[in-house]
């Protein structure tokens, strides 16, 4: 694996880590969590995009980086979803007045939806 890949994995999974760490504390910060679930799928994806050798947009729409993804690996049209999901999280609910309100309610699915995310692309970059 390629040592740029690597980087982006090992910050990709503290920002996973960040997002359960918090999810489990006391009075969690829904919004912080989902913040790092959207980057930590953000970072697998260019990761991968890395790793096969492929420009890396900057963006943080993680349904359209994903559409760059699937060109190398179609397979990952199993994620799209998950990926369109996140984003918001990323981007509208990142500061005061967002018209995304985030609560426990969404902590679950959000966290979730990440860990696919995640899995799927590090078993795909662990088996190449």
């Amino acid at each position: 694996m390629k040592k740029g890949t690597l980087e982006w994995m090992n910050y990709a999974e503290r920002d996973f880590e960040a997002a359960r760490v918090l999810r489990d504390s006391y009075n969690p910060p829904y919004e912080i969590i989902g913040y790092h679930c959207q980057q930590s799928a953000e970072k697998y994806l260019k990761a991968l995009l890395i790793e096969y050798g492929q420009p890396v947009p900057f963006i943080h729409d993680l349904g359209k980086l994903n559409l760059e993804c699937r060109k190398v690996l179609p397979v990952l049209s199993e994620i799209q979803n998950y990926c369109e999901r996140l984003t918001p999280f990323g981007t509208v609910t990142r500061y005061p007045g967002s018209s995304m309100i985030v609560g426990s309610e969404h902590m679950s699915s959000v966290v979730a939806w990440s860990k696919e995310v995640r899995d799927i692309i590090r078993e795909h970059l662990q088996s190449k």
